[in-house]
């Protein structure tokens, strides 16, 4: 595998990508990779996740992991929905034990809260054999992004309304 060859393949998809949703009027940019084994990012703005997303909106980062070395057989396309970017740590408890419950029952990825306790995210990492290319791989890009968007949007209300104190753990607990 030449890395320079695939590193170029992956910037030319992710342009593509970026350039499709914004032909669909989407509003969407790439994050160039600041140090040296950091990915590109496709940021992208999204509108209507969970019912408060009427309110809130979220925002979609969508890249590879950049390989290892040049032997490896498979590539990770990772997916983060931003839910909320403000936790109050008032309702972090309740919102963790939701989301242990939540992340039991998914059928892939998970929700997820940041170190520093601020960002409350879903993440979905999708292994993709290293020999796919082309529009094969482009078009496997748009089904992990779809995928990543349906799952975030599953539970997202919940989590959003116990997050922001409008809802407790035992008002919701029965829907899971």
């Amino acid at each position: 595998m030449d890395l320079e060859a695939v590193m170029k393949e992956r910037h030319e998809l992710l342009i593509k990508m970026r350039d499709s949703l914004q032909e669909g009027l989407i509003a969407c940019d790439i994050r160039e990779a600041e140090k040296e084994n950091e990915p590109e990012i496709l940021t992208v703005v999204l509108d209507g996740i969970g019912e408060a997303g009427e309110k809130e909106g979220g925002l979609g980062e969508f890249f590879f992991i950049p390989p290892a070395t040049e032997n490896d057989t498979v590539m990770h396309f990772c997916s983060v929905i931003t839910l909320l970017d403000d936790l109050n740590r008032e309702h972090l408890p309740e919102l963790f034990e939701l989301m242990s419950y939540i992340n039991f029952r998914l059928p892939l990825g998970c929700y997820s809260v940041d170190r520093d306790a601020s960002l409350l995210c879903y993440r979905l990492v999708t292994p993709i054999p290293a020999g796919v290319s082309g529009d094969a791989l482009f078009s496997q890009m748009n089904v992990c992004m779809a995928n990543a968007l349906t799952s975030a949007d599953l539970y997202a209300d919940m989590l959003i309304k116990v997050a922001g104190g409008e809802k407790t753990l035992e008002d919701v607990i029965d829907s899971i």
